[in-house]
């Protein structure tokens, strides 16, 4: 599991997960994504076109509401923050899914705000009682 799937699932390297499929996952109408400020910098062109289009196209790829991804082309990483979903909260990206890109970037200190919320090893995690 990479660091991205791990800050999208709150967790750190070593803690025990269970994975279970998630049924009845709708292809999504549409999704709304904005770029991570800090990685668009000096970057020119359209981002849907170099970035989120070939990432998408063809992949059949899950995305939740609040997700945060990468996405490498024309050697340079770009992140990306899924702020809304339709159907909500999650939807798989499929051909006729439409990509909303518009606005501004999101800042890279609001994003990892959300790193900093109490969790399960702030109260002690959670165990067997």
């Amino acid at each position: 599991m990479n660091r991205v799937v791990r800050n999208n699932l709150r967790l750190r390297s070593g803690d025990i997960i269970s994975i279970h499929a998630c049924q009845g996952v709708k292809y999504g109408k549409r999704i709304h994504v904005l770029p991570i400020n800090d990685t668009v910098q000096g970057i020119t062109g359209d981002l849907f076109e170099i970035y989120l289009k070939p990432y998408f196209v063809g992949a059949y790829r899950p995305v939740k509401k609040g997700d945060v991804f990468i996405v490498r082309a024309a050697m340079h990483a770009v992140g990306f923050k899924a702020t809304e979903t339709d159907p909500v909260p999650y939807c798989i990206v499929a051909p006729d899914t439409v990509i909303h890109c518009e606005g501004d970037p999101i800042k890279r200190e609001e994003e990892e705000a959300s790193f900093n919320e109490i969790g399960y090893d702030d109260i002690g995690g959670c165990r067997r009682q």
